[in-house]
């Protein structure tokens, strides 16, 4: 297998990388938006495989800048699909439970009717109808973290750790899911195995609240988190529970992840990169 990942600087690209499994290049290295220059990473790699983890993921600024934010999350996908489909090179694509919104408190399968509600998952749905049609794969996932430096769950605890309250959402419910085990899924998707749409997240649920106090605990950090409302807070809408369902992946690729508990207690164990929490 040669597997190369798109949007390697990114949060699940840089752990893709980190297996020394794959080529990746970053943002500066490739513009997904170009379809010329996708070409001639094509023609220059060979990869037998291609994951896409380039995206435009901020909720917010996705309703700040839609036409970019669609450029990158709704025709870059399509069209590096088509291209791979015509070298004969299997292709994954990375999108997000955003794209569900629904009131069922049972966990979201993949023929769940899709409900996007903001900029944001209009342009994900985009970009996995692109993929799909042209025979690729998409992989949703929800609440991707890992310890160390980037996003929401290490802002909160750096937080935390200089004595900081962080106000934390009781309303907002999905499987938080650490991106070193999504990688290790991802490679195995790669290299064999149908095309299609497929869930990939942990087992159980939590609140926002919930799964920062467990990260808390586990780290050693005093939690200071205050309970809050999804409705105190400015911005784009996030889905208020859209909990996945990942057996079909289970099913296929013999692929479960862990109850998302003990998910984290494996990454704060084996994590060698808790840093100040200053976002990338």
């Amino acid at each position: 297998m040669r597997i190369l990942v798109t949007g390697a600087g990114g949060l699940v690209g840089s752990e893709l990388v980190r297996t020394g499994r794959v080529i990746g290049l970053t943002r500066g290295e490739l513009d997904v938006t170009d379809s010329a220059e996708f070409q001639r990473a094509i023609e220059h790699y060979h990869p037998t495989a291609v994951i896409n983890a380039a995206a435009q993921a901020g909720v917010d600024q996705a309703e700040r800048d839609p036409s970019g934010t669609m450029r990158v999350n709704s025709d870059a996908p399509g069209m590096m699909a088509r291209v791979s489909a015509q070298w004969g090179i299997r292709f994954l694509h990375l999108s997000t439970d955003y794209v569900l919104d629904s009131p069922h408190s049972r966990r979201l399968a993949e023929d769940e009717e899709p409900n996007p509600q903001s900029t944001y998952a209009q342009s994900k749905l985009i970009g996995e109808q692109g993929v799909l049609s042209s025979g690729g794969t998409v992989v949703r996932l929800q609440w991707v973290y890992q310890p160390g430096d980037r996003g929401f769950f290490n802002r909160a605890l750096a937080m935390m750790r200089t004595g900081q309250t962080v106000r934390l959402v009781t309303d907002q419910v999905g499987c938080p899911t650490p991106a070193e085990m999504v990688a290790s899924a991802l490679l195995t998707m790669a290299a064999t195995g149908p095309c299609g749409l497929y869930h990939l997240a942990t087992q159980g649920e939590a609140t926002a609240f919930e799964w920062i106090a467990a990260g808390a605990e586990a780290m050693g950090i005093d939690f200071l988190g205050v309970a809050a409302q999804r409705a105190d807070f400015d911005g784009a809408h996030r889905p208020a529970r859209s909990v996945l369902d990942s057996s079909k992946v289970a099913s296929t690729w013999g692929i479960k992840l862990p109850e998302w508990r003990n998910a984290l207690q494996t990454v704060v164990r084996g994590s060698d990169r808790i840093g100040t929490g200053t976002d990338q």
